[in-house]
């Protein structure tokens, strides 16, 4: 199933997709659930690319709204409960004093999109969920355990082996909770699955990517 969130799984914690999109457009008041979804990605990614606090605030409250939009439509459509993490994770961003409530919201709803496809956007719930994990801080200051990021990493791997972003958050966290062989591994996979795929800037991206860490290690 496609998303619209090709690349939301790493606009927020790995550096985005590598060609931004159009402006986002104004939502029409009867816009479906697609067009929602849409919408929270253009949001994500555009934040992504944009320095200024007041525009990633503005951004962010955007895509809340969007999110809420969606659920009103659909409480248990997937692109809902995914396009609310995303969204949580943009508030999370905007503003920092609040980040610890918000990524926590935003990992129960990644759990619940989960549920409801864990295949979704190649996985999406499952590496979000893992690079927020960690990358977040631990306990007290924040929701962030590694160990729980490890799991979460390996099964978007086991749903999308191929998938470069699923490898390349699994080698992120192998890393973290000190595998640094497997984590030279998962990114040398990371790597070749890029190869694999048609020419595209997304493609580059993560081969930059795990390239820049492979020289790292």
């Amino acid at each position: 199933m496609r998303s619209g969130f090709a690349c939301i799984g790493l606009a927020l914690l790995l550096g985005g997709c590598a060609a931004p999109p159009p402006p986002a457009e104004p939502v029409p008041a009867e816009a479906s659930v697609e067009e929602l979804a849409a919408a929270i990605n253009s949001s994500a990614a555009l934040s992504e690319r944009n320095p200024d606090t007041g525009t990633r605030e503005q951004l962010a409250a955007q895509a809340s709204r969007d999110a809420a939009a969606c659920l009103a439509r659909a409480p248990q459509a997937v692109a809902c409960l995914y396009g609310q993490a995303i969204a949580l994770g943009l508030e999370a961003r905007a503003h920092p004093t609040r980040a610890t409530d918000l990524l926590t919201r935003m990992l129960a709803a990644l759990s619940d999109a989960e549920a409801v496809d864990p295949a979704y956007d190649h996985a999406g719930p499952a590496r979000v969920r893992a690079l927020v994990l960690i990358r977040a801080p631990g306990w007290p200051l924040g929701p962030g355990d590694s160990e729980a990021g490890l799991i979460a990493a390996q099964r978007a791997v086991e749903l999308r082996p191929q998938y470069p972003p699923n490898l390349l958050a699994l080698a992120e966290a192998l890393d973290k909770t000190g595998d640094r062989a497997g984590a030279r591994e998962a990114y040398a996979r990371a790597r070749d699955a890029a190869q694999a795929l048609p020419t595209s800037a997304d493609r580059d991206d993560w081969i930059r990517q795990a390239d820049q860490a492979l020289q790292r290690k």
